[in-house]
């Protein structure tokens, strides 16, 4: 093992080869296991296509974030979380007892005193927050059972979050099978939130806990199907949020409660009654947000709402500190300590969230890769304005549950991080919870566009009230192409003739 660069606390490390062949051992295994669903599913689930693809995405963008990681920045973040969980993982084998005593919770600093040279010690900085705490949890049972391999850590973790993605995609295409490639792209293929969401890092988990948090409420409140394993989901989801990355929840939640609570209002036909209820769903929606936010202030710590605008501020001084995280910054303006200054740069940390870094403001190759992909964000949204037209844009949003869920996610957790992070580095990562309901968002209105102007063209009324549980129920051009020539064939073998 040629070492490549030295980490505190651990020495000289790199990837030793036995890890290169247990990766290639590892990945053929999980290969065949995923062909097999894929192949068993396929025939009812035509989505499943895009399953085996979706998997080997997430298992390349492992690969390739751990070599860069280790032969291009010599370490990072994801380095000081797995040697971090490997001082845990030494602690299990040295004292168990004490081990399990900080699997508990334990990650005080009398309980970082207690590693040895033997055992190495974990890093401060991420020991003793509990944000980053869990991820070392998690990660010190797979060092455990991965031999203390960096390169197979990152593996497994990405192939186990690839589920939450896999779910949200499919929750989806149950919705709007026509789209199946299109909402593949949004949600399996898009190529910052495949990398930054497939290593150990806190994105990772969280990213695919919001998916699987989607999946789990469109199950139980919608579908209604497997309520119990559902809900068991959905706890595990929002509690992996809320320890991880609470402020994903913060905006998750009342995006989910609008989702639940609109599409009662609409369906009700009584004007009158609807004139009502609308203004008392909305009063509702807030008081019950700030309600159960302010009852979980205990999880949600500097996140909640009585010192959410004292971390937007501190998290915003900090990251724009050149010293600490590089020169790949920009300015969203000043802050003078009210609300309404932070609201007031809805416009500029909104666009930056969703737009940049633009191309001409890459300074690395990995920035690089994420500035051409917000160009394409950029003319893919602009491309659905102009094909939907403003007014239609607005309408679906707020005709269709799911998209008015999706947009509202997308828009405020853009604007909650483009506010708080004025570092590129940062932001290409922290933005990728919102990636896949934006630009599904985006598919799903530059299709009702199209199948609108089709209805128009044909002399058909075209209302979004039929469509706000998707568009499933229809049936796109090939099913009609080949029903129509299924009866021709058979129209042709009863009358005994064989068909042209």
């Amino acid at each position: 093992m040629i070492p490549l660069f030295y980490m505190h606390y651990h020495g000289d490390v790199s990837i030793a080869y036995w890890e290169y062949t247990l990766a290639v051992v590892y990945i053929v295994v999980l290969y065949l296991n995923f062909a097999r669903k894929k192949n068993l599913m396929i025939k009812k689930a035509p989505e499943y296509k895009y399953y085996l693809w979706g998997f080997l995405a997430k298992i390349f963008a492992g690969l390739v974030f751990s070599l860069i990681y280790f032969y291009y920045y010599e370490g990072g973040d994801t380095t000081a979380f797995f040697y971090s969980a490997v001082a845990m993982r030494n602690m299990a084998v040295t004292e168990p007892l004490e081990y399990l005593s900080q699997m508990f919770g334990d990650n005080t600093m009398e309980a970082w005193s207690r590693y040895t040279l033997d055992t190495a010690r974990p890093y401060q900085y991420v020991f003793l927050d509990d944000r980053t705490f869990v991820v070392l949890q998690v990660t010190s049972i797979l060092a455990i059972l991965t031999f203390k391999s960096y390169l197979i850590t990152t593996l497994i973790i990405a192939s186990i979050s690839f589920y939450g993605i896999w779910a949200c995609y499919r929750t989806f295409v149950s919705y709007y099978p026509q789209l199946m490639d299109k909402l593949a792209i949004a949600c399996l293929f898009m190529p910052s939130a495949v990398f930054w969401g497939s290593a150990i890092l806190k994105d990772t988990f969280s990213f695919s806990a919001v998916c699987f948090w989607v999946h789990a409420v469109d199950e139980i409140f919608y579908k209604r199907r497997k309520v119990f394993n559902k809900s068991v989901v959905l706890v595990l989801s929002a509690f992996i949020m809320l320890m991880v990355k609470p402020y994903i929840f913060m905006v998750m939640f009342p995006a989910t409660l609008l989702w639940l609570l609109y599409f009662r209002v609409v369906r009700i036909r009584n004007m009158m009654v609807k004139f009502v209820l609308v203004p008392l769903a909305g009063v509702s929606l807030v008081a019950l947000s700030i309600f159960v936010l302010t009852r979980m202030e205990d999880m949600l710590d500097k996140f909640a709402l009585d010192g959410a605008l004292e971390t937007i501020q501190t998290t915003q001084q900090d990251m724009v500190r050149t010293e600490s995280y590089g020169s790949n910054s920009f300015d969203v303006g000043e802050f003078d300590g009210t609300w309404l200054s932070v609201l007031s740069k809805f416009p500029v940390a909104t666009n930056a969230a969703l737009f940049r870094p633009y191309l001409w403001e890459s300074r690395t190759a990995v920035i690089m890769m994420s500035g051409l992909e917000n160009f394409w964000v950029l003319g893919l949204s602009v491309y659905a304005l102009f094909r939907a037209g403003p007014r239609f844009f607005l309408r679906s949003l707020v005709g269709v549950p799911l998209l008015l869920m999706s947009m509202t996610f997308a828009l405020l957790f853009a604007f909650t991080v483009g506010v708080t992070t004025p570092n590129f580095g940062a932001l290409v990562r922290f933005k990728i919870p919102m990636i896949p309901f934006y630009i599904s968002s985006l598919y799903i209105i530059i299709y009702l566009a199209k199948l609108k102007r089709k209805r128009e063209n044909q002399g058909l009324r075209f209302t979004l009230d039929d469509l706000r549980m998707g568009t499933a129920h229809l049936e796109d051009d090939t099913t009609v192409r080949k029903k129509k020539y299924a009866a021709g064939r058979a129209a042709a073998r009863g009358s005994g003739l064989q068909p042209a």
